[in-house]
């Protein structure tokens, strides 16, 4: 289960995104507990009117899982926190919710699970993608 205490609404320029941003894609790798690793494919979807967080649709496949790779899509809302270090989405309707660290740049999401990283495995991460058309 992940655990992460959220406080705060960010007002950040993240949340004040021109129209043309109204969408954004993160591609990468999350932990697996039962497998390999998960591939990753986020699409965060804004609302029109304020740029405000509305829905996501998030496609993992699981890399080397028992029986072989498999691919599951989850969709739901999400929101956009704070703890007065690092900003946060929080993706609802997923096993736990799901919580991702945006980095300083903007560019890449750092999972920010409550579990021990498998050892030996490289950083888990989302890296800003074009949206796909």
């Amino acid at each position: 289960m992940l655990g992460l205490a959220l406080v705060g609404c960010a007002s950040t320029d993240d949340q004040n995104r021109a129209p043309d941003e109204q969408v954004s894609r993160f591609v990468g790798t999350l932990p697996c507990g039962d497998c390999r690793a998960i591939r990753a494919d986020l699409t965060l979807f804004r609302n029109l009117d304020d740029g405000s967080p509305e829905q996501y649709v998030l496609q993992e496949t699981h890399v080397d899982a028992v029986g072989g790779d498999f691919t599951s899509t989850t969709w739901g809302d999400w929101q956009l926190s704070s703890n007065g270090e690092h900003e946060f989405y929080r993706l609802e309707n997923t096993p736990g919710p799901l919580i991702l660290r945006v980095e300083h740049d903007g560019k890449r999401l750092g999972w920010a699970g409550g579990q021990t990283l498998p050892k030996g495995e490289g950083s888990y991460e989302l890296v800003r993608d074009e949206p796909l058309r």
